[in-house]
């Protein structure tokens, strides 16, 4: 179009014509900046959305509970319970759970729908400090497998169930969980808290393997008679892969 056809164009526009363009473009640009704000706060599971969230204030840091205050759970269960309970999810569905797991727990269960704590006694496995590449970035994970009893007179088995219990502390604790030593979980004492399921590769069967966070447990007792200090730091690595250890 040359210049002089579109000169004549603008001229022959009407001023109502320029009034309703601004303002469709208003409006879209209002719709757009709605669209993107509302993407950017709605999914604190997202890495940059929590970052986002946390810097302005849209998110609290993470809370460290004590018994009286700690969320309500669904229900607490033992390892054969947590079998039983998580062995039907699969593909979307357990990717819809883990996706609900965490953005329960980065808000600090504002809405606490599948919010299940684990208890029972674990044999465990190995250790490894906590680095800024992990979820939490001070602490240890405790990789463990459950033991049950096959009833109230024997003593117990291993059973194929394995968690990673990741304690948020300060302290210098990985010298006092080792291998072979016993790691009970108590309800009341700990609300130790289901942050991820997956499997695990046992004697060529996948079994449940869970990712689990005491929210309580300012001191946490350990059998030497030591204690650590369970404090979980302000903010999670939210874009950290789940679980920490294999």
């Amino acid at each position: 179009m040359a210049k002089q056809e579109i000169e004549e164009f603008v001229k022959s526009r009407p001023p109502l014509f320029w009034w309703l363009l601004a303002n469709i473009l208003a409006i879209a640009f209002a719709i757009t900046s709605w669209v993107i704000c509302l993407n950017l706060f709605r999914d604190p599971t997202n890495a940059k959305s929590y970052q986002l969230m946390i810097k302005v204030g849209r998110l609290d840091p993470l809370e460290k509970f004590i018994p009286t205050s700690a969320p309500k759970p669904r229900r607490t269960a033992d390892p054969p319970e947590l079998e039983a309970e998580f062995e039907r999810f699969k593909n979307e569905d357990l990717q819809a759970l883990n996706h609900e797991l965490l953005r329960a727990y980065v808000t600090n269960y504002d809405k606490s729908e599948f919010l299940t704590y684990v208890k029972g006694e674990f044999k465990i496995l190995s250790t490894r400090t906590l680095t800024d590449e992990d979820f939490l970035p001070s602490g240890i994970v405790v990789k463990a497998q459950a033991q049950v009893k096959p009833d109230s007179l024997s003593d117990p088995l291993d059973y194929p169930v394995f968690i990673e219990c990741i304690f948020p502390t300060d302290d210098d604790a990985i010298a006092l969980f080792a291998p072979g030593d016993s790691l009970v979980l108590e309800k009341v004492r700990d609300c130790a808290a289901i942050l991820h399921v997956s499997s695990i590769d046992y004697e060529g069967d996948g079994v449940l393997y869970l990712t689990v966070i005491p929210l309580c447990g300012d001191n946490y007792p350990l059998p030497d008679g030591k204690q650590i200090k369970v404090k979980p730091p302000e903010t999670a690595n939210v874009g950290a892969p789940l679980p920490v250890m294999r």
